[in-house]
């Protein structure tokens, strides 16, 4: 059943479980902190959106007839089932639990980061750009929403035509300012972990009625 599949499909596929294994680390971060009545908005979650992915190779799981259809599925269902989680986590934890969600990813994202660090060649902005998009998703190969801008020893600049996230978002309930400052905590994360030379930062820019953000990777 592989022979179906190429290269992109796993790659894409581990991004996916990368999503839903930061799901479960703030279930368990905040069980953790207060208590089991945690599971009841999981249980409710998973129940509304579906399932996370089982743990079993691709080739088993994947529908060869909708290779492109199965994988877009699998991204909606765990941006906005995480989302909702976060959503109704945060309206029953108020700031604690949005100090305690920003805690969760900065660690999730300095864990990958390092085991960038230890896998990949991150000794240029350019390579820890490519690196991160081998953990963090952005939808599907196709969408191609980053465009480089600027690519030199020292720093890499792209921007982002259009935001992929926040149609999840707005379906979970999910505050869009809140989910992007948790994305922008992750993200600067990662790219402290996997070179610690290196810094990033996101602004934004209006563009007519669309805004669109510009991102850099560079060193300190």
């Amino acid at each position: 059943m592989s022979k179906f599949l190429a290269p992109i499909h796993f790659w894409l596929f581990n991004k996916i479980k990368y999503h839903e294994d930061l799901e479960k680390e703030i279930i368990q971060g905040f069980k953790e902190r207060f208590g089991d009545d945690v599971n009841s908005i999981e249980d409710a979650n998973i129940n509304k959106y579906g399932e996370r992915i089982p743990e079993a190779p691709l080739d088993e799981l994947i529908d060869t007839d909708n290779i492109h259809g199965w994988l877009q599925e699998k991204i909606a269902v765990a941006e906005t089932r995480q989302a909702a989680i976060l959503a109704d986590l945060f309206a029953k934890y108020k700031d604690d639990g949005i100090f305690l969600a920003k805690n969760i990813y900065k660690q999730n994202g300095a864990a990958l980061g390092k085991d960038a660090r230890e896998k990949y060649d991150v000794s240029t902005p350019k390579d820890v750009y490519d690196v991160l998009n081998n953990y963090i998703l952005n939808g599907m190969p196709c969408d191609n929403v980053n465009s480089i801008r600027a690519s030199e020893e020292d720093y890499i600049e792209y921007s982002q035509s259009r935001c992929l996230h926040k149609g999840y978002w707005n379906d979970a309930g999910a505050d869009p300012k809140i989910m992007y400052d948790l994305r922008t905590t992750w993200i600067e994360s990662f790219v402290s972990a996997a070179n610690p030379d290196f810094k990033y930062q996101i602004s934004s820019e209006k563009t007519g009625l669309e805004e669109e953000f510009l991102h850099k990777i560079f060193r300190k």
